[in-house]
């Protein structure tokens, strides 16, 4: 029989957690059973509040009755980290090892404005029985985690890049949650700045229609709010529009990368995601409207350019495809149980 190990987090959320458990879910590690009780929904404060709640007893039950052979905890900042706080501590009183992976790009923001916050991660982090794993080598350094800690990024779907010719290059996409680190006005504001020097520009965003940020803007100007998609929804635009924006303050290994770069969208980012891109994208070095319609209206003027970037962008994710990531959390899990992970 398989071991098992449980995942805990925002199954039914949106965001880049929720896609990395489904994600677990669908393409196993070699040698492994995967599970997951959620512990958070999208909605009201009550409804998040009652999610957690009945979570928390779920995972009480399962760890009692049927438990698995490691739990695997998501976590972000705040009241994420709130309850997962708690998630390790039921488990480690059951007696079981812990995997404690950090999604959130501002984690280290996080806990350096809370001492106590800080203090909490780094004692929980310290426990034998728990092993914490960064997205990326500067993920971790910021963190503060042990150079030696483990590191696994966000995982990308299997290689299967689009022809080019098939791409609107003047399509434009950012898919994000509506945080204001994610730069959505930053996007919009060069999307207009470039549409009114006369260029055929067309943005569109995961955001709500009647959001603040797009309210009283209609498609006419060239931004389109489609509103959280589907998995389909959002599948057809990254094989359909031409790059792919990531204007953010801060991320780890934003999971929408790993997709488009998959499919051979080149991706334009801030430098948040400076060293995962490859040839298949390109950083701006300032969060400043004008440098980022610039810079968009640089890759559309070198059409062989742009290109080269959709060829090149599979090769960039060739490490974090379903196989070769699942073969490292495999050998990670494999180290938990045999009590030698770092």
């Amino acid at each position: 029989m398989s071991p098992t190990v449980l995942h805990v987090g925002p199954v039914e959320s949106r965001g880049g957690m929720q896609s990395t458990i489904r994600h677990h879910l669908a393409n196993p590690p070699p040698g492994w059973s995967t599970e997951v009780i959620g512990t958070h929904v999208d909605g009201s404060a009550p409804s998040k509040w009652f999610a957690w709640r009945k979570g928390r007893r779920e995972l009480v039950r399962r760890l009692r009755d049927d438990p698995p052979d490691i739990v695997h905890v998501h976590t972000a900042t705040r009241y994420s980290w709130w309850r997962k706080r708690r998630v390790v501590a039921i488990s480690l009183a059951a007696g079981l090892p812990v995997v404690l992976q950090v999604h959130s790009g501002d984690f280290h923001r996080f806990i350096d404005r809370s001492p106590l916050n800080g203090k909490r991660f780094r004692d929980l982090c310290a426990h034998p029985s728990v092993t914490p794993v960064a997205l990326t080598p500067a993920h971790r350094d910021l963190i503060a985690l042990p150079p030696d800690a483990a590191v696994i990024g966000s995982p990308a779907p299997a290689l299967d890049p689009v022809d080019p010719d098939s791409r609107d290059p003047g399509k434009l996409l950012l898919l994000a949650r509506s945080s204001p680190i994610k730069g959505h006005r930053l996007a919009i504001s060069a999307t207009l700045r470039m549409r009114a020097e006369g260029r055929d520009v067309n943005l569109h965003l995961s955001l709500e229609p009647n959001h603040p940020w797009v309210r009283g803007i209609d498609p006419e100007d060239g931004i389109h709010a489609h509103g959280w998609m589907s998995d389909e929804e959002k599948r057809e635009l990254l094989r359909g529009v031409g790059l792919l924006l990531i204007p953010s303050e801060f991320e780890g290994m934003p999971v929408v990368a790993m997709e488009a770069l998959s499919c051979g969208l080149p991706v334009l980012a801030s430098p948040a995601c400076a060293g995962i891109l490859g040839g298949g994208g390109s950083i701006v070095p300032q969060l400043d409207a004008r440098v980022w319609a610039d810079a968009i209206a640089a890759i559309l003027d070198d059409e062989q350019g742009w290109r080269q970037m959709c060829m090149a962008a599979p090769a960039a994710v060739a490490d974090q495809t379903p196989e070769v990531i699942g073969a490292r959390w495999a050998n990670l899990y494999q180290q938990v149980m045999a009590g030698v992970a770092t």
